[in-house]
């Protein structure tokens, strides 16, 4: 009995391919698990039956496929989460326009007679505490020796003057706060602006939002709605 067969493996693989290829009817573009047994039923019966594992090679690639279709739909997946999760950040930043918060920061803002209060916290108690005041520049304008204060949520209200009592034009300015204990080692201090959020804008992937004395924050260093903080200086 003999056992006619012709071909090698790449020939086989040709076989297979080209009756694989044949017109779809379906409209799918990607290779799902039907089109996948299809794939291999038409390599196994393509193969040399005396030799049925010269194909090995072929197979695995198979096996590949199939684990980079896998991979294909997880990041299908992964991306679609990531859409809804960006939605939901916006729909999340739109809903605090409007409103009055507290977001970690470090600006203030003068218009007028009008300064915004900044807020710190002491992880400690300090010996001492120390405010310096900064223009858009980066200069220093002001340095405020606040003296002693108790561990816990702090305030500080600048006086829109600068070293030698002038005022300052309105604009944002900044804030930077030093502190040390009684043996003089650092104090972690956080700080914390409020403002009234009138707008939002997508820098970068992540929401930005603008007070309405000018200021920005960003939607997720917001931690609290809080009442109106601005005084009189």
């Amino acid at each position: 009995m003999s056992v006619a067969y012709t071909g090698t493996s790449a020939g086989i693989f040709g076989k297979a391919e080209a009756e694989f290829q044949k017109p779809k009817t379906s409209g799918e573009s990607s290779l799902g698990k039907d089109a996948f047994l299809t794939l291999l039923v038409t390599q196994m019966k393509y193969q040399d039956p005396l030799n049925p594992t010269s194909d090995k090679e072929f197979l695995a690639q198979l096996a590949q496929f199939s684990s980079l279709e896998q991979l294909t739909n997880l990041n299908s997946g992964v991306e679609k989460l990531n859409t809804a999760q960006a939605r939901q950040d916006m729909i999340g930043a739109v809903s605090f326009i409007g409103k009055d918060v507290k977001a970690k920061g470090d600006s203030l803002s003068k218009s007028g007679d009008k300064i915004s209060t900044l807020y710190f916290n002491l992880s400690e108690a300090a010996a001492k505490v120390t405010v310096n005041v900064f223009d858009e520049n980066g200069n220093i304008i002001k340095t405020e020796d606040l003296g002693t204060k108790a561990a816990g949520a702090q305030t500080y209200q600048w006086n829109g003057k600068d070293w030698n009592g002038n005022k300052m034009p309105d604009g944002v300015y900044h804030v930077g706060v030093g502190a040390e204990n009684a043996a003089g080692k650092p104090i972690l201090t956080d700080l914390k602006v409020t403002g009234t959020i009138t707008g939002m804008a997508n820098v970068n992937g992540q929401y930005l939002l603008t007070t309405s004395d000018g200021r920005q924050v960003f939607f997720t260093d917001i931690e609290e709605v809080v009442n109106p903080a601005s005084t009189a200086s």
